[in-house]
């Protein structure tokens, strides 16, 4: 039985990454159905629903026009939207693998004490600016990530000292809508993001499958979340950080079968952790401190001394030991990532013409 899992994609005014998405949808034929939620003006709008029209043959392509909605409402109207018991939310600008969204649905089918499953990530970054181009980086975003633990207390500690983005993961349908009850109140886009997050973990374990799951691309137009101190500092940060200590709460006491004064002493716990990782990479990254601050450091120092080139190798193999998701092996054919990588590299690194005449 094929597993379906619907594609959730919210996108607002950037139809050359949507396009280019959809364009790498069709061109690996994918079975998943997707769901476009669209903020976008009229220029952009046309231009996508413009694209959907030529690609309907190979691809299924449920497209809403909701400029009204803002990001966490629309993906939670995604989820409620979508009929296929699977779904993974993707970014415009990201790209899922459809054999392994097939793969992780079909251990979900197989595995009900699992709530989400995924496989290794990339983040890659373009010479230039927009969505095609020649890769100047690529490296790991996630690698094994999975939590197998029982209780929802020990998972969401252990959360909160390694945290990462299930959202990107695959869900069954029903309790992605379930975990999203919260998501779309929050006034905060961070806590937004870590009520959705946290509640995925609390609730259910999730299972790690090797496979290449997930390419994201760093670029000038992301729509990142603000910085620790700016985030702290905003209007919204404290009635923000209550409800979503008082919905996690709700959530542990429910997994765990807990009194609510436990169940609120380990959230609370979970947050101090989470925001004072964020202060230290924040702070890091800001002054140099970090793992990429001293390399930099060191790069730097290797440019003027040569015999420095091979410890600032050295080092960075030590800092970043995944070598298996390098742009070179990937491009090797005997990699086991290969077959699933290129066609999101040929859709980046072609021009977008030349793309579009070899596929049709």
């Amino acid at each position: 039985v094929m597993s379906r899992v619907a594609i959730l994609i919210p996108t607002m005014n950037r139809s050359e990454f949507m396009i280019r998405q959809l364009r790498y949808y069709a061109s690996v034929k994918s079975p998943h159905p997707i769901y476009i939620g669209d903020a976008s003006n009229k220029t952009h709008r046309e231009k996508v629903e413009k694209e959907i029209s030529k690609l309907r043959r190979d691809i299924s392509v449920h497209y809403c026009h909701w400029p009204e909605l803002n990001d966490r409402q629309t993906i939670k109207k995604l989820g409620e939207t979508a009929t296929e018991p699977f779904c993974a939310f993707n970014g415009d600008d990201d790209f899922l693998i459809p054999n392994s969204l097939t793969i992780c649905a079909n251990f979900l089918r197989e595995n009900p004490e699992y709530r989400t499953t995924q496989g290794k990530a990339i983040l890659l970054l373009l010479e230039d600016s927009g969505a095609y181009g020649k890769i100047k980086t690529l490296g790991p975003y996630w690698l094994r990530k999975e939590a197998n633990v029982v209780t929802g207390r020990e998972r969401l500690l252990d959360f909160s000292r390694n945290y990462w983005v299930p959202q990107f993961s695959v869900h069954r349908t029903e309790e992605f809508v379930k975990d999203s009850e919260y998501y779309d109140s929050v006034q905060d886009r961070s806590f937004g993001e870590l009520i959705h997050t946290h509640t995925f973990m609390i609730r259910g374990k999730t299972r790690f499958v090797d496979c290449l799951y997930l390419v994201r691309q760093a670029h000038d137009k992301r729509y990142l979340l603000p910085d620790i101190y700016d985030w702290i500092t905003s209007s919204n940060w404290y009635p923000s950080y209550k409800l979503s200590i008082n919905v996690l709460t709700q959530a542990l006491i429910e997994v765990d079968n807990i009194d609510e004064e436990e169940a609120s002493k380990v959230v609370k716990q979970a947050f101090r952790i989470h925001l004072s990782r964020d202060f230290r990479s924040g702070y890091n990254n800001h002054y140099g401190c970090g793992r990429n601050g001293i390399l930099r450091q060191i790069k730097n120092v290797a440019k003027q001394v040569p015999c420095m080139k091979s410890a600032y190798n050295f080092l960075r193999s030590a800092f970043y030991p995944s070598k298996h998701l390098s742009l070179p092996v990937l491009l090797n054919k005997r990699s086991s990532y290969h077959d699933d990588f290129m066609p999101v590299y040929k859709v980046i690194t072609s021009l977008e013409e030349k793309f579009t005449s070899e596929m049709f």
